[in-house]
C-alpha cells in the first residue's frame, strides 16, 4: 500500500511539473523572482507561500537554507506534497523563528491571504536580520478591470477563494512596508489580456478540478491523474494563444512584485499632495513597469 501511494505522489509531482511548463503566467512570476532574488548560496531564507510547491522547489534551487510557512493547512499539504521540507503554519500572523533568523523573507501570494497584514510584515521585520530583504509577489487590484469583472462573474476571485482582499495597489503594498523598509519600486507586469484569458482558464479548471489546480489535496486519489491530463490538454491547445497575448506587455500589469530592504522600525508620517496622493506614491507610480537596480 505503501508503495502505491509512493507511485501516486511520484505521478502527481510529474503532471504538476507539466502543467507548471504549460503555464505562462506561473513560469514567468518564477523567472522574475529568481531574477529578483538572485542567487542565495549561504543565506538563510524563508518563503510565505500560498501552496505552490513547484514554486517552492524551483526557489531552494537559487541556493542556500530554505524553510517555508503557511497561513492553512491546505496551502501547507501542498507543499509537502512536492518532496521539500515540510511547511509549518502561521499561528495567528506570528512566526516560530527566533529573532534577526534570515536574511531573505519571500512571500508569494500569500500576503491577501492574512488578515492583519501589516502587523505580518513587521513579524517579518522582526525575523530579518539588519541587512536582510523581504520580496512580495502579489495581484494587482484593478477592481474596474476587464479581469476583475470576470473573476466575479466565474467566483473566482480571490476573495471568493477564501482570501481577505483581492489584491494590492502599489501603493497599499508601500503603505504596509514603510515603517520597517524602505521600497525602491514597484514592479508590475503580466498584461491584462493575458490575465483575462488566463481567467477563463480559471473557470475551467474550476469546472474540472474543483480547486487551484497547484493546490495538491493532502491524501489525492488515482481521479486526480485523469483530471490533470484533461487539464494538460486543454493547457496545451491554449498555450500558443496565451504566449502571443503574453507579449503585449506595454498594457497596464496585474501582477506586483517588489523587493525592499529591511531597515530600523520606525512609522512614518506620510505627507499628501494637492490631489491627495503621497509622495512616495507618485514616485512609485512614475516608475511601475522598469526594472529597479536592487
Amino acid at each position: 500500500m505503501e508503495e502505491m501511494d509512493n507511485n501516486l505522489d511520484g505521478e502527481i509531482r510529474l503532471w504538476q511539473e507539466k502543467l507548471f511548463k504549460r503555464s505562462i503566467r506561473r513560469t514567468r512570476k518564477s523567472n522574475r523572482l529568481e531574477e529578483l532574488i538572485g542567487r542565495t548560496s549561504g543565506l538563510q531564507c524563508l518563503e510565505v507561500s500560498a501552496g505552490d510547491g513547484i514554486l517552492s522547489t524551483h526557489l531552494r534551487n537559487l541556493g542556500g537554507s530554505w524553510k517555508t510557512v503557511t497561513s492553512t493547512e491546505i496551502a501547507a499539504a501542498s507543499v509537502d506534497s512536492d518532496g521539500t521540507e515540510a511547511a509549518t503554519l502561521i499561528d495567528h500572523g506570528k512566526l516560530s523563528f527566533d529573532d534577526q533568523s534570515f536574511d531573505v523573507v519571500v512571500i508569494i501570494d500569500a500576503l491577501k491571504g492574512l488578515s492583519a497584514d501589516q502587523d505580518f510584515i513587521r513579524e517579518c521585520h522582526r525575523i530579518l536580520k539588519a541587512d536582510g530583504w523581504v520580496v512580495i509577489s502579489e495581484r494587482y487590484r484593478r477592481p474596474a478591470s476587464l479581469v476583475a469583472l470576470l473573476q466575479r462573474l466565474f467566483g473566482i476571485s480571490p476573495v471568493a477563494r477564501g482570501h481577505k482582499r483581492n489584491g494590492y495597489t502599489s501603493s497599499e503594498l508601500y503603505n504596509i512596508l514603510k515603517d520597517g523598509f524602505d521600497v525602491p519600486e514597484t514592479i508590475a507586469y503580466s498584461n491584462g489580456l493575458l490575465e483575462a484569458a488566463s481567467t477563463l482558464g480559471e473557470f475551467f479548471q474550476k469546472l474540472i478540478l474543483g480547486h487551484a489546480y497547484w493546490l495538491v489535496p493532502k491524501k489525492p486519489g488515482k481521479d486526480m491523474l485523469y483530471r490533470y491530463r484533461r487539464l494538460n490538454t486543454l493547457a496545451s491547445l491554449a498555450y500558443p494563444l496565451l504566449w502571443i497575448l503574453s507579449l503585449f506587455e506595454f498594457l497596464p500589469g496585474h501582477k506586483l512584485l517588489v523587493k525592499s530592504r529591511r531597515r530600523p522600525w520606525r512609522p512614518r508620517k506620510t505627507p499628501k499632495l494637492v490631489d491627495g496622493r503621497s509622495i512616495a506614491e507618485a514616485a512609485i507610480n512614475t516608475k511601475i513597469g522598469t526594472a529597479a537596480p536592487f
